[in-house]
C-alpha cells in the first residue's frame, strides 16, 4: 500500500520555457538555456549530526547522541529525468569533510533539471545516548521503503561541468516530539525510559510495548507505540541539497 504524506512547507519550483527542442528531447524536467552537455552526480550526506553526533545543546532534555553506524540504502535515483545507477548503501558516519559520499554519475544536457527523486529502501542506525552518568545504546533497522520525489531544489548543469544533487539525511528527525509542529522539540528521555529491563539497551521489542505518551502524531492514525512512532519519524529524514523538501510516499 502506498501512502502519501504532506510536506510542511510550500514548494516553489521554477520551470524554464526556453530552448524548446531540448525540452522535447529530454522531457519537461530537462530544460536548457544553452547548448552542450555536462554531467550530474548524486551524493548522500548526513551532516555533522551523523558524522560527529548530536550534542546535548540540540536536545531539549539534556541528552546527546553519537552514531556508530547510520547506513542508508537508496535506489531509483533520478536527477530531473536523468536516471542514475547508484552504489546503493552508504554508512554516513564516515567523515566526508562536508562533501558526503558519491552514489553515481551520469551525462546530462546543459540546463536546469527539476523534480528529482529517490527511494530510501533501508536504514540501519546504531549508537549510544548519554546524559550525565546515564548511557543507553540502540540498534534499530527501518526497512519499509519510502519514496521521495518532486524535490524542491533544481540542479543546473553547465556545459562541460558536473553538477551535484545531494540527498541529505536529517538524523535529528528520529528524536522529534511531533509530526506536525513547525518547531518540534528534540527528546530522548521517552526512548530511554523504554529500556524496560534497564540493561542499558533500548530494543525494538521494548519500544513496541510502550505507549507514545505525550508525543504528537497529529492526524496520523495507527501510531500508538514508540516503535511505530520511530518508524514514522524515519520516513521524514530524507531531504535534498540540505533543507530542500520532497513529496514523501510510504511504499510499504
Amino acid at each position: 500500500m502506498t501512502r502519501s504524506f504532506s510536506v510542511p512547507r510550500p514548494r516553489f519550483i521554477t520551470h524554464s520555457l526556453s530552448a524548446l527542442p531540448l525540452c522535447l528531447l529530454f522531457g519537461a524536467a530537462a530544460c536548457t538555456s544553452g547548448n552542450g552537455e555536462g554531467a550530474v552526480r548524486a551524493t548522500i550526506y548526513g551532516e555533522e549530526f551523523i558524522e560527529e553526533g548530536i550534542p546535548e545543546d540540540a536536545f531539549d532534555d539534556g541528552w546527546s547522541v553519537e552514531f556508530d553506524r547510520f547506513s542508508v540504502r537508496v535506489s531509483n535515483v533520478h536527477i530531473g529525468d536523468i536516471p542514475l545507477e547508484v552504489d546503493g548503501t552508504k554508512d554516513l558516519t564516515k567523515a566526508s569533510d562536508g562533501e558526503g559520499q558519491e552514489l553515481g554519475v551520469a551525462e546530462a544536457p546543459a540546463g536546469k533539471l527539476v523534480d528529482s527523486g529517490y527511494t530510501i529502501e533501508r536504514i540501519v542506525v546504531a549508537g549510544r545516548a548519554k546524559k550525565g552518568k546515564s548511557e543507553k545504546t540502540f540498534r534499530w533497522t527501518f526497512d519499509d521503503p519510502t519514496r521521495y520525489d518532486e524535490c524542491e531544489p533544481e540542479t543546473r548543469v553547465e556545459p562541460g561541468e558536473t553538477a551535484t544533487f545531494q540527498i541529505t539525511i536529517h538524523a535529528d528527525h528520529l528524536f522529534y516530539d511531533s509530526l506536525v509542529s513547525e518547531e518540534p522539540k528534540l527528546l530522548f528521555q521517552p526512548l530511554a525510559d523504554a529500556d524496560l529491563d534497564d540493561d542499558g539497551e533500548i530494543t525494538r521489542e521494548e519500544l513496541a510495548e510502550v505507549d507514545i505518551g505525550a508525543y504528537d502524531p497529529g492526524s496520523e492514525g495507527g501510531v500508538d507505540d514508540l516503535w511505530t512512532w520511530l518508524v514514522r519519524l524515519s520516513k521524514t529524514v530524507g531531504h535534498a541539497d540540505g533543507e530542500g523538501h520532497c513529496h514523501v510516499h510510504d511504499e510499504s
